[in-house]
């Protein structure tokens, strides 16, 4: 009675064990599934971003490049800077009023 006893419950704690391994076994299935599909989303948006895609979608816009760069002086940020000086017209529009 006692090894009947001491094998059902073998047999028991075995059928446990064995029914945790198995959703073990199906949650690090959707894991990768899940990993996978972040994967080739990231592929896609990263494709979409790239230099290529950039200048296509550039030409699509009329956007050419630049005739001439004009650098930007660096100034302290700790003093006030000028207004700017246009060459031709630019209207004036108060703060307020816009």
């Amino acid at each position: 009675m006692i090894v009947l006893l001491g094998l059902s419950i073998s047999i028991v704690g075995t059928m446990l064990e064995a029914n945790r391994q198995v959703e073990i076994h199906t949650l690090q299935s959707e894991l990768l599934q899940a990993q996978s599909t972040y994967a080739e989303q990231v592929g896609s948006l990263t494709n979409q971003s790239g230099p290529g895609q950039v200048l296509t979608h550039a030409g699509a816009l009329h956007l050419v490049y630049p005739t001439t760069i004009t650098q930007v002086s660096s100034t302290s940020l700790d003093a006030p800077l000028p207004l700017p000086k246009f060459s031709g017209y630019a209207p004036v529009t108060s703060r307020t009023q816009r």
